[in-house]
């Protein structure tokens, strides 16, 4: 099964260079890293959800990595507040809500932060636009 991952880790990997996504690597000691690939661009309306996907590639960690969203818009947050990316996981969805009286807001920057073991962390960041 962690081949498969290793595999298929890398795969993401290829692809987000092929279509041009930037990504963000920590190493660490062991031939430890963590890769996050930058999330697409979303836009809600208010009163709505939309699904982010969060990919991460590891190699040499076999360990849950913790998610954190930054500087989201007022009236937006995330649903899945305690969820992480399981150590057999390369990519989980995470649900955006804004709601109806969130903030109207064009291209916000938000931040996601993808943390490992031993302190390793990548940050990516994505543009979130509400509408009414």
């Amino acid at each position: 099964m962690k081949r498969f991952l290793s595999h298929a880790g890398l795969a993401v990997a290829l692809l987000g260079s092929i279509v041009g996504c930037s990504s963000t690597s920590a190493s660490g000691s062991n031939g430890k890293k963590l890769t996050l690939l930058k999330p697409v661009n979303q836009t809600l309306k208010r009163g709505d959800t939309n699904k982010v996907a969060i990919t991460v590639v590891r190699e040499n960690i076999d360990a849950d990595v913790s998610v954190r969203f930054d500087n989201l818009p007022e009236g937006v947050k995330v649903i899945e507040t305690d969820k992480k990316v399981k150590d057999d996981e390369f990519l989980v969805n995470y649900t955006l809500f804004a709601a109806n009286d969130a903030g109207l807001v064009s291209g916000q920057v938000v931040k996601v932060t993808v943390e490992g073991p031993e302190g390793l962390a990548a940050t990516e960041s994505f543009e979130v636009t509400v509408k009414e």
